[in-house]
């Protein structure tokens, strides 16, 4: 198997990872020391949501923002997002439709062919080109 060089974390890992979580946590650890991380902009949005929604806000927003300064942010771009509408055709077609954001960080996962590290293997392999790992 051919060594990964990037992987994209999905939010439910990096929350893992912020809250001292298991699995998360190790998985985001060990990653970090054998391939460059990203993070998309969906789950940059999810973090910096849930840290405003945060009954102790402001150091949660301090830590989401430093978190996101750590590592590479990918964009949902126009090439996501011609991706996003064929594969939410798709599924929807087939009756197997998954939540639009996670839509999302697959297809920007796609756009720049780097597998997904979540935890929420089972919804992601419903788009069979994406590279799924679990912690």
């Amino acid at each position: 198997m051919e060594a990964v060089k990037a992987i994209c974390v999905d939010t439910d890992v990096v929350v893992d990872y912020l809250r001292g979580r298991e699995p998360g946590k190790s998985a985001f650890i060990e990653w970090t020391k054998k391939a460059d991380i990203f993070i998309t902009s969906v789950t940059a949005f999810e973090l910096l949501l849930g840290a405003n929604l945060s009954s102790k806000r402001e150091m949660r927003v301090m830590e989401v923002e430093s978190l996101l300064d750590q590592y590479n942010v990918l964009s949902f771009t126009r090439d996501s997002a011609k991706r996003a509408s064929d594969k939410g055709a798709e599924l929807r077609v087939k009756g197997s439709s998954i939540e639009i954001r996670d839509l999302f960080n697959a297809t920007i996962c796609l756009s720049k062919d780097i597998p997904l590290l979540t935890r929420n293997k089972a919804h992601y392999e419903r788009i069979k080109e994406l590279k799924v790992l679990a912690p």
